[in-house]
């Protein structure tokens, strides 16, 4: 016994030498071990370096927001003032995104980059500042007032009771239909396709260069994907705006005058202006409603759409963390309007990080710190013309089409529904609208068909049945 003890004994005697022997991490290497264990990287099948790449791409596909939402908030008076100041504007937009994104990060862990949703800006200058007359700081308060009623729908669980109520069939027409939305704005971009007074829209010029660039650049990418080729959307991206300036091709980012170069004043605070809930309850009450309808539904799909393209949603067709999630929405928007700027969303270009591996807050987080560092890269997000980004907006909505094959088109009551919310979001140039008519035909059609079955002779007055999210039955047929 003590001859066989003796090796073992002799083996922990050396053990500390073993241990000393061991390589020892660098700094950067800690660094990165931390992040993967903090964000779970390697048990989502991801890497530190993919993330940080995947959180690069999303924020270059969504710069185009730090510019484009000063602008519109920016839109002059008929006497040429500004309802809201460009830099102001500009900080706000940079600030609340940063902000939003890394709360989504930190607290859901979700790859998501949120900023001021395109729309929701000029529905706020130009419909509730201009329309409905609330004023810069009575519209800001209508769009605290959104962000706290958003905030607590999120809390208490409402918005995903909404979710779980709908069958996973319309859930993926809502993803298809975000990527058929996506690809439209990209050919926009691109200038393929163009506004018509006559069809409404009508295919653009094809002896502009902007256009063959941008479809050139669309194939270059599409090939580096199939080849699986590392940061392929980001080399698209790259190579687009260099070529772009190579060729001396018209820019509409860049500002000659520099105006648009955000300056070295503090950000803004805004005095919320909440009188025109008593002066104007009307015009008050239907500001905050709309923005909260337009929030929700734009929020739940594009969450939805994205998680499941990056293969996060559970086996009940839910996403881990959707609340904070929504969360992120409401406080960035309640930042936002303090300091001057629209409604803060998830926005559907985070797709173009999921493409390029994002999983995990890691991405999220690292969108954050480069929207916070944006107000003095405005004149480098300037340089990236629309045709750059517009390839991934494609490629990225062609890839969100796949959950098109979960949808029975061959039973009428989920394939209407479908196919109207796949439809309308792009020919509305709305994702919230488009979902809500898929939601709302879904229901009518199904308490039509148990009206139906309940006159029938013979018909029994059972409640209507529907599908839920992780339900595989159909509302009964009518006899």
């Amino acid at each position: 016994m003590g001859e066989h003890h003796e090796p073992l004994l002799s083996l922990h005697r050396v053990e500390p030498c073993a241990k000393a022997k061991r390589p020892v991490q660098t700094p950067l290497q800690a660094i990165a071990s931390y992040l993967d264990v903090a964000f779970t990287v390697t048990e989502r099948g991801s890497s530190v370096s993919q993330e940080i790449r995947a959180g690069l791409v999303t924020w270059v596909t969504m710069s185009y927001i730090v510019v484009v939402n000063p602008i519109i908030l920016s839109a002059k008076f008929a006497d040429g003032s500004s309802p809201i100041s460009f830099h102001a504007a500009c900080r706000a937009t940079c600030l609340s995104a940063a902000f939003a994104s890394g709360f989504v990060g930190l607290a859901a862990n979700l790859p998501f980059g949120l900023a001021a949703g395109m729309g929701l800006n000029s529905y706020l200058r130009y419909g509730i500042i201009d329309r409905l007359g609330l004023g810069p700081e009575g519209a800001l308060a209508a769009c605290f007032i959104q962000a706290v009623l958003f905030a607590l729908l999120a809390a208490s669980g409402a918005v995903d009771r909404v979710q779980g109520a709908l069958p996973s069939a319309l859930k993926s027409s809502i993803t298809v239909a975000i990527g058929v939305f996506q690809a439209f704005v990209g050919l926009q971009l691109m200038g393929l396709v163009v506004k018509s007074d006559t069809t409404l829209v009508a295919l653009g010029d094809l002896s502009q260069p902007n256009l063959w660039l941008a479809f050139t650049a669309t194939l270059l990418v599409a090939g580096l994907l199939i080849r699986k080729v590392t940061g392929a959307l980001l080399l698209g991206i790259c190579f687009t705006a260099a070529a772009s300036y190579l060729l001396g091709l018209p820019n509409p980012n860049q500002d000659p005058s520099g105006s648009l170069s955000a300056g070295a004043d503090l950000p803004r605070v805004f005095d919320l202006d909440f009188t025109p809930m008593l002066e104007k309850p009307q015009e008050f009450g239907t500001a905050v409603l709309c923005l909260l309808f337009i929030v929700v539904f734009d929020t739940a799909g594009v969450q939805h759409g994205i998680g499941q393209q990056a293969g996060l949603l559970d086996r009940h067709g839910f996403l881990p963390g959707a609340k904070y999630g929504y969360l992120g929405s409401a406080f960035g928007t309640g930042l936002g309007a303090v300091m001057g700027t629209s409604p803060v969303i998830i926005h559907n270009e985070s797709a173009a990080g999921v493409q390029e591996g994002g999983r995990t807050g890691l991405c999220a987080m690292t969108t954050a710190v480069l929207f916070l560092l944006s107000p003095v890269l405005v004149p480098v997000i300037e340089l990236i013309p629309p045709e750059a980004t517009a390839p991934c907006l494609v490629l990225v909505g062609s890839m969100m089409m796949g959950p098109v094959k979960d949808i029975d088109f061959g039973d009428l009551r989920i394939a209407l529904p479908a196919f109207l919310t796949i439809c309308i979001t792009p020919l509305a140039y709305s994702i919230s609208f488009g979902i809500f008519v898929g939601i709302a035909s879904y229901y009518v059609l199904g308490g039509v068909l148990w009206l139906a079955e309940v006159s029938s002779p013979g018909g029994k007055p059972v409640q209507p049945r529907f599908l839920a999210a992780d339900d595989d039955e159909l509302i009964p047929e009518a006899p």
